[in-house]
């Protein structure tokens, strides 16, 4: 694991070796006993040690380390790639899996799909096709098209980016105020293998507290895959069973059903390695297509992983 580990923060940083940061002490036993170089429990993300020109971050709870605001600060002069379990799940356990995933997939090769599926969706001027085992989506693309994803490996001197960047490429049909575009459409049939949520450590009050009722209907969920859904015109119609009013909750009342985002996963790793059971990062990034519902404003999506789609131009 140790090769693996450090060779892939290491193509994004551009060295060798890096140094892991956590503030949870057991995982820092662990990449020790692991060879990982990894400060003290003392140290952590917390500053008080020096902080190297590059680092992993790796934060397993959002009430431990200082704010956002006070960790760019603390690695100011750091390239630092983050791997949050914490969006998904404060388990050291689920961090260990995340970790020893990351360790098998080379970055560069991720990367290197993301800009294939880039050029294939700049190149069809009209529409794709996303097939698979009980999958079939057309997506009729706008005029101009606008894509969230990291087409270079390298972080330069100073720059922090989320290690999932690198493992996805992602359009949104639905604007911030859950208004559905009327250009860049998805529509017809899905099938789902597991269901994922994730959260943003900066949300607070009582969008914080929808986390909680959507991990829920999540684990709940992952239990009755693989369903297979309906999507007309960018909302989801079908499917969801007595699961629906649980997931429709996660967004916004305005939101009624609506796609937030379409993302294609590009973590190459072998289907009897994913454990789909588990709410976590390295699951968001599994190869696949990845349809969201939620509210764009909270940061609290529904992933649904169908592993089996691809894009059929490719």
């Amino acid at each position: 694991m140790r090769d693996g580990l450090l060779a892939n923060p290491g193509a994004v940083c551009a060295v060798q070796e890096v140094s892991v940061r956590t503030d949870e002490p057991g995982l820092t036993d662990w990449l020790t006993a692991h060879g990982v170089p990894a400060p003290t429990s003392e140290g952590g993300l917390g500053g008080r040690t020096p902080t190297p020109p590059r680092a992993v971050a790796v934060p397993l709870d959002y009430v431990r380390p200082p704010s956002r605001r006070a960790l760019r600060d603390v690695f100011s002069a750091s390239s630092v790639p983050w791997i949050p379990p914490a969006s998904f799940s404060v388990d050291p356990q689920v961090a260990r899996y995340d970790l020893e995933g990351f360790s098998e997939i080379g970055t560069t090769g991720c990367i290197a799909a993301k800009r294939r599926i880039i050029s294939q969706l700049l190149l069809n001027r009209e529409e794709v096709r996303m097939a698979g085992s009980g999958t079939d989506l057309d997506i009729r693309l706008p005029e101009r098209l606008r894509l969230s994803s990291r087409t270079r490996p390298e972080l330069v001197p100073d720059e922090h980016a989320t290690i999932g960047n690198c493992f996805e490429v992602a359009v949104s049909p639905t604007d911030l105020a859950g208004r559905v575009d009327s250009e860049l459409t998805v529509s017809e049939k899905l099938r789902i293998d597991s269901v994922i949520v994730a959260h943003h450590r900066e949300l607070t009050g009582a969008r914080a507290d929808r986390f909680r009722a959507a991990a829920e209907t999540a684990e709940e969920a992952r239990k009755s895959c693989p369903p297979q859904v309906r999507i007309q015109d960018n909302r989801f119609v079908d499917g969801f069973g007595p699961f629906a009013d649980g997931v429709h909750a996660v967004g916004a009342p305005g939101h009624r059903g609506a796609v937030a985002e379409a993302a294609t996963g590009t973590c190459v790793l072998s289907a009897g390695r994913l454990d789909r059971s588990l709410n976590c990062l390295l699951n968001e990034g599994a190869a696949g297509v990845r349809p969201g519902v939620g509210d764009g404003l909270t940061g609290i999506p529904s992933e649904l992983i169908s592993r089996k789609a691809r894009l059929d131009t490719l």
